[in-house]
């Protein structure tokens, strides 16, 4: 009943508050004020307003867990912790960035609402190069100087930097970033058109909290997406904290089983990142709130706080078990479409390949052809070894030494090669994106991680039993053949990557139609703010508790203090009866 109250659609009334007049009153109000009956409409739409009913979830997922063998993968590692692990000190922590893996995510977002009838104007650094219909761009160019700086950046290199450093150096960059996002003049035009034009704001969470004063000033309501692991950051801006104990922190390359060591490590680099991102990294981008929008009626933090809803390119089947918020909507696979017919040459390259096939590709950012010499000829010999075809995306027009089993391309079709028939394996960098096509078409993956958030994606594809990984410092040409036959010849890794492929894509609603619902969900209920946790406006202090547990503590002390008097008194009553009745003994003696 106090939901109901605070809802707006009851009136609580304690057990003994019942009388005649209490009762009278509350009727009439209730009868009379016509908010209670509206507000009651509201929330029931609310309610209702679901991807199922009650009884279709029942029926859903009481089968889902029969197909899936009780579903095991649902299950948080957390139940398997003692309490004391479970309880490690939790020790604390626009779209415009210039990756194509990032704008891959977005840009499908937008797509999808594209395709469901709305209207859709994207800032891109990648823009499509054609007219369309209800989807506008407006081109960025000068973001892109930073990424051009970063050409000179060996990623094998970068790779190799401290987690931390490689945490302040995207901090740094993206506040570079949203510098020149704001003195583009086709940024400055669009700021000035009409303020109302606009119903809902695609915010990437990606450091570059700064720019959230365009939605701001737009007035729309905000909605936000990650395109890899939730991070941290996320767990901020949704009222939420989560334990260090079994949520690994998506700069380190661990899964929810972590040992003793690696909680430990977990827990310290978080509160560590966390520091930086509170006492470095906000400020720096709190400071450019004020400074580029000035007539901001909400301030930096409310906008921070303020999303409706966060789409999270994650999955559960292939992710793992943490917590989450109402309104944190899970969408891996957003960016995938049905596979499609493959370049001719490429087809009959693969067709041909009658032992089987592997794909080789280290992504859009980090090119082979950047490979140390002894990396490459090491990979080279153990393809040249294999009776299978490789076909490896490699920026030169020619590849040194080939065994004549490789053919090599500056550009793949990636997601349609790994439909096909005859790809046996899928070697990669361990990116997210990668990573979800092979596992949507069951392919087992060798990864070799460089950087970011792929050491940890291919260590849960390691623990989920449907690939292994090789560091960087060990790419060698027997480590490499090892891995490779341990993939292609043990059937575990062929039927745990089917298995996982099963999860993945049993849902009852696809990526596409979630990010539809969701978003029209939002618009529909004017922002829905009934799924965004009160937790969001408590500071520092109160969502840790320090308050209660300080108050805890003094009643405790004086408790005890009191107890401690009280003691001391009864003692002394004792002592003085005693001393008394000594001294009168002696008194009779």
């Amino acid at each position: 009943m106090a939901k109901a109250a605070a809802r707006g659609y009851g009136i609580k009334l304690n057990y003994d508050e019942l009388n005649e007049e209490s009762i009278s009153k509350s009727l009439n109000e209730l009868l009379n004020n016509q908010k209670y009956k509206e507000t009651a409409v509201k929330v029931s739409k609310m309610f209702n307003d679901r991807e199922l009913s009650p009884q279709e979830t029942v029926v859903y997922w009481t089968e889902y867990a029969v197909r899936h063998q009780g579903a095991p993968h649902l299950k948080a590692h957390a139940v398997n912790l003692s309490f004391i692990e479970f309880y490690s000190i939790d020790v604390y922590c626009l779209i415009p960035f210039g990756s194509k893996s990032h704008f891959a995510i977005g840009n499908s977002i937008l797509r999808t609402l594209q395709n469901a009838g709305h209207d859709v104007t994207v800032m891109t650094a990648f823009p499509s190069k054609k007219q369309e219909q209800n989807y506008r761009e407006i081109k960025l160019t000068k973001i892109m100087e930073v990424f051009d700086r970063g050409d000179e950046v060996n990623p094998f290199i970068f790779g190799q930097l401290p987690a931390i450093m490689t945490f302040f150096l995207i901090s740094k960059m993206n506040t570079d970033v949203v510098d020149l996002f704001m003195q583009e003049l086709e940024v400055q035009k669009f700021l000035e058109e009409d303020k109302s034009k606009y119903d809902i704001c695609l915010f990437e969470i990606f450091m570059v909290d700064a720019l959230l004063g365009i939605p701001e000033r737009y007035g729309c309501h905000l909605i936000s997406y990650t395109t890899f692991a939730a991070v941290r950051w996320t767990d901020d801006m949704t009222g939420l904290e989560s334990p260090a104990s079994y949520v690994p922190n998506p700069f380190l390359k661990y899964t929810d089983k972590m040992s003793f060591g690696e909680r430990l490590w977990n827990s310290a680099f978080s509160l560590v990142e966390r520091f930086i991102y509170h006492f470095y990294h906000l400020p720096n981008h709190r400071k450019r709130y004020k400074k580029y929008f000035p007539d901001a009626k909400r301030s930096f933090e409310e906008m921070y706080k303020g999303s409706s809803i966060i789409f999270s390119n994650t999955h559960v089947s292939s992710s793992t078990v943490r917590p989450f918020m109402p309104n944190v909507i899970e969408i891996a696979g957003i960016h995938m479409k049905p596979a499609q017919l493959l370049p001719k040459d490429i087809q009959e390259f693969l067709d041909s390949a009658t032992d089987g096939a592997i794909l080789f590709s280290m992504g859009s950012f980090i090119q082979s052809k950047m490979w140390p010499v002894e990396k490459r000829d090491a990979l080279i010999k153990a393809f040249g070894k294999l009776n299978l075809k490789v076909i490896w995306k490699y920026e030169n027009e020619t590849l040194p030494n080939n065994p004549g089993n490789i053919k090599i391309s500056s550009w793949l079709p990636q997601r349609d090669i790994l439909a096909h028939k005859n790809i046996k394996l899928f070697i990669t960098h361990g990116g997210l994106l990668g990573t979800t096509e092979a596992l949507v078409e069951g392919v087992p993956v060798l990864g070799l991680p460089i950087f970011g958030d792929q050491k940890m994606n291919m260590a849960k594809t390691v623990l989920r039993g449907y690939g292994l990984q090789i560091s960087f410092q060990d790419i060698e040409e027997q480590r490499v053949s090892d891995a490779i036959n341990e993939l292609l010849t043990n059937p575990k890794y062929k039927e745990n990557a089917m298995t996982v492929s099963k999860r993945f894509i049993d849902r009852p609603m696809t990526p596409q139609e979630s990010v539809v619902y969701w978003t029209e969900y939002v618009a529909r209920h004017d922002g829905a703010h009934h799924l965004r946790a009160y937790s969001t406006q408590l500071n520092f202090i109160e969502f840790h508790m320090f308050d209660v547990y300080g108050a805890l503590i003094l009643i405790a002390l004086v408790i005890m203090y009191i107890q401690f008097l009280v003691l001391r008194a009864i003692l002394r009553k004792i002592f003085k009866r005693k001393n008394s009745k000594s001294e009168n003994k002696i008194k009779k003696n």
